[in-house]
């Protein structure tokens, strides 16, 4: 069996592992959202679906302990078959020699307006170079040894971004990790064996091809690259259209769907490379069709946004989910590229009395079977049929019913009170623009915290 493959060579790895050919350890790195739909493609032919309740057990690589996975590894299964311990998202790998490459994941993040994700990346960064925040805020560069890592400091300190990714680690009260090498304990553990039965399936993004535990996988196990390049050459972006194919043909097949001719470039002409939004567009549209087997070009077109440019939805949908730092964040992108604060602030009202009218809806008599936790397919089914016996309104006319959907949902994250409150406060913010002269940028922010409880 090959020790290291290729993404789009996964269904040769499957197969043999049908024919029984399996290893004691499989590692998944590069691209989270390859890797992730690799994993569950692997999971279920190791482990039966029906077993998977005992003989599946997932472990968050954020917390993991090097010792408690050596532990359940030598725990023969609850079922007397094959058994998988999954570490999603290990750090294992990280090490000081990989502190530029979190650098750089940190700031791609970033400019995917992903903070959280960003924070993680840069808090994981200063762990492995044994740095603190404060030496970040401080510009302290001087404790860096590495000299490729201290000028990718200074430079991303000059463009700014860091300091924003820094403010919303101390706002979120996030720290910077204990860092640990277990991964010379791991490869041992590897190496002295366990029982058969089990298999050790590690996923991450960065490894370090010149670990002792990348070339302990490599001797007795499988590592898949599901590496995407990130450049703009047309052998770059064809790679990159290979991979999201690949990744759109598995999702169909598993959830026993197949696109018409013309559904996949429908979908990549509104969506592009950018494949985590590829993939959210992809379970939606899943969602929508129900129990229709195929997904036309015309689903796409009813069903998907164009997210290539739409930062006005992203704010929107940041508010309706009470997440106030994407929401400034997005506030700063419009203004940065023109939009004028009135304009965006129509949009927030907008979203307030959408909100207001889908909370009024669940509340009234037409209402009674919506549930947070209500499925589309279910919402059509259920609560559909009752809207329509409204008269259109704000929230129903011209709107599609996955757009119905999320509002009734992100409903569910306000109380009616403070819905009421937020229309009050866009209104002040309203008055202040038209009537005081005052900065629009800072009555926006201003009123993007209020509505939030901020």
């Amino acid at each position: 069996m090959t020790k290291e493959i290729s993404y789009k060579d996964l269904s040769k790895l499957l197969v043999e592992i049908r024919k029984g050919k399996v290893v004691p350890v499989y590692l998944f790195y590069g691209d989270e959202f390859l890797y992730k739909s690799a994993f569950k493609s692997l999971l279920d032919v190791l482990v039966l679906p029906n077993h998977q309740g005992l003989n599946y057990e997932a472990i968050d690589g954020t917390s993991e302990n090097v010792y408690e996975i050596i532990e359940r590894l030598n725990t023969f299964p609850m079922i007397p078959s094959a058994k998988v311990i999954a570490v999603h998202g290990t750090r294992i790998f990280y090490s000081a020699v990989a502190a530029d490459d979190l650098l750089h994941k940190s700031k791609e993040a970033f400019e995917r307006q992903d903070l959280k994700e960003s924070a993680r990346y840069l808090l994981h960064m200063l762990s492995v170079a044994g740095m603190s925040l404060d030496d970040i805020k401080d510009g302290n560069w001087t404790r860096v040894s590495d000299n490729k890592l201290r000028e990718a400091l200074s430079k991303d300190a000059a463009e700014a971004w860091l300091d924003q990714v820094v403010a919303y680690c101390v706002q979120e009260k996030m720290t910077v990790p204990v860092h640990q090498d277990d991964a010379e304990v791991l490869s041992d553990a590897i190496l002295g064996g366990y029982p058969k039965t089990n298999h050790l399936v590690l996923t991450t993004d960065l490894v370090d091809k010149r670990r002792k535990l990348y070339k302990t996988i490599n001797k007795v196990g499988v590592a898949i690259d599901c590496s995407v390049p990130k450049g703009d050459r047309a052998a770059d972006k064809r790679q990159q259209q290979e991979a999201l194919k690949a990744h759109v043909k598995e999702t169909l097949r598993r959830a026993g769907k197949n696109m018409a001719p013309g559904g996949f470039e429908a979908l990549y002409e509104k969506i592009g490379l950018d494949m985590r939004s590829f993939r959210n567009e992809l379970e939606k549209l899943i969602a929508f069709v129900g129990d229709r087997k195929e997904i036309l070009p015309s689903d796409v077109e009813r069903v998907s946004k164009r997210t290539k440019q739409d930062p006005i939805y992203e704010m929107t949908n940041a508010i309706a989910e009470r997440d106030t730092i994407r929401a400034l964040f997005f506030l700063n992108s419009l203004l940065k590229n023109n939009f004028v604060p009135l304009q965006v602030l129509a949009a927030l009202t907008n979203q307030m009395r959408k909100l207001i009218l889908a909370k009024d809806f669940i509340h009234g008599r037409h209402g009674g079977g919506w549930r947070q936790d209500l499925s589309y397919a279910a919402f059509q089914k259920i609560i559909l049929p009752e809207l329509e016996k409204r008269e259109p309104d704000f929230l129903t006319s011209k709107a599609h019913p996955f757009a119905i959907y999320m509002a009734l949902k992100q409903s569910g994250n306000y109380t009616f009170k403070e819905l009421i409150r937020a229309l009050e406060v866009l209104l002040e913010a309203d008055i202040r623009l038209k009537r005081s002269g005052q900065d629009g940028k800072m009555v926006l922010e201003h009123a993007i915290l209020r509505m939030s409880g901020a």
